[in-house]
């Protein structure tokens, strides 16, 4: 990785709370946990199924009707 650069974020408590409970269960500090959860969303937001079924979700369709959509065949 190249040079590192700081961030500040503001969250509620009661996430930052249970975040860093996951964090530490998983033997990640704050900034390995929050650098994964970064990369994660990077790579899932670029994944043509996620923007699909976000497409599903927003539209509010029936749970069959969903199945169409992610099921194979």
């Amino acid at each position: 990785m190249s040079t590192a650069s700081a961030i500040y974020v503001r969250v509620p408590q009661e996430l930052l709370q249970e975040f860093d409970r996951v964090a530490q269960e998983h033997g990640l500090s704050r900034s390995e946990a929050i650098r994964e959860a970064m990369k994660l969303f990077i790579y899932y937001s670029k994944a043509p199924d996620v923007k699909k079924l976000r497409g599903i979700i927003e539209a509010d369709i029936e749970a069959e009707e969903i199945d169409k959509f992610v099921l194979p065949g």
